[in-house]
């Protein structure tokens, strides 16, 4: 058995929740490991590897089988992979108002121990990180090439009918959980009544910052020189709280104004409005 679907990004656009939410489906099954991360990280290791995650017998009694990997939507090789072995796959997209996804992605790098400039200098920075072409540049320090989510989707509407792919919005999942999951169950050709109470009280992924940068990158050079061990994570569990400081205003504005022609193309794409992502 092979996946019938992938959620295939945004990063950091809410495919946690979206994994965990399709996860309590009976109709649904995906791996307990998230991120496989097949057709990107790990193709060289093979079909074989990857069908170790979907081969036991009693996955056949599922109408839909899946998995959740938000790198395969940036890198480019990755639609022509899928194609190949999955064809007839159904894709997912979540996405998210690309400048708090960017956002989110930096304090994301920032708890890792990765990145270590202002948001500011960062963005700054991205075409020169980037340029190197550098695998761990282009998965860590993408703040803004992933932001631009018309032009991913098209490199997969050149191997991939519009019929095989949904996109969804993480507002609106927020908002109305119950309307957008069954949006998706359709898709998915499974039971559209289904509705799990967690979806309104548990929250997943939630956005963390350090409290000490010194500590967070302390961190970082212990978990690279000792591994990551339960000394080593309590420090940096000790030294994160919940949520992020308030972006400035004016790199807002200026960011808004950067996606507004991606956005206003993918406004045509979809026929759909987005003013949220004006604001």
């Amino acid at each position: 058995m092979l996946p019938n679907f992938i959620i295939c990004g945004t990063q950091k656009g809410g495919t946690t929740t979206l994994y965990h939410f399709l996860r309590s489906h009976p109709e649904i099954y995906m791996p307990h490991v998230k991120e496989i991360h097949f057709f990107d990280l790990n193709f060289h290791k093979g079909i074989e590897w990857y069908k170790k995650f979907f081969t036991y017998s009693k996955y056949k009694s599922y109408k839909a089988i899946g998995e959740a990997t938000p790198l395969y939507m940036y890198l480019r090789e990755v639609p022509e992979r899928i194609h190949y072995y999955l064809p007839s796959v159904k894709l997912i997209f979540i996405l998210r108002h690309p400048v708090d996804r960017a956002y989110s992605h930096y304090w994301h790098e920032i708890r890792l121990g990765y990145e270590y400039l202002s948001f500011r200098n960062a963005i700054l920075c991205e075409q020169k990180r980037l340029k190197t072409g550098h695998i761990f540049n282009l998965q860590h320090y993408s703040y803004l090439d992933r932001g631009k989510y018309i032009e991913q989707l098209r490199r997969f509407l050149k191997y991939f009918s519009r019929d095989q792919i949904l996109i969804v919005f993480n507002k609106e999942l927020k908002i109305t959980p119950v309307l957008v999951m069954k949006r998706i169950f359709e898709f998915l050709e499974v039971n559209t009544k289904h509705v799990d109470p967690m979806w309104f009280r548990k929250r997943y992924n939630v956005g963390r910052s350090p409290r000490s940068w010194y500590l967070q990158r302390l961190y970082y050079r212990l978990k690279v020189r000792n591994g990551n061990t339960w000394l080593i994570k309590a420090i940096s569990k000790l030294n994160l709280r919940k949520g992020y400081p308030p972006m400035d205003h004016v790199t807002r504005r200026c960011l808004i104004n950067f996606f507004r022609p991606y956005n206003e193309e993918l406004e045509l794409f979809l026929n759909k409005r987005l003013p949220w992502w004006n604001k």
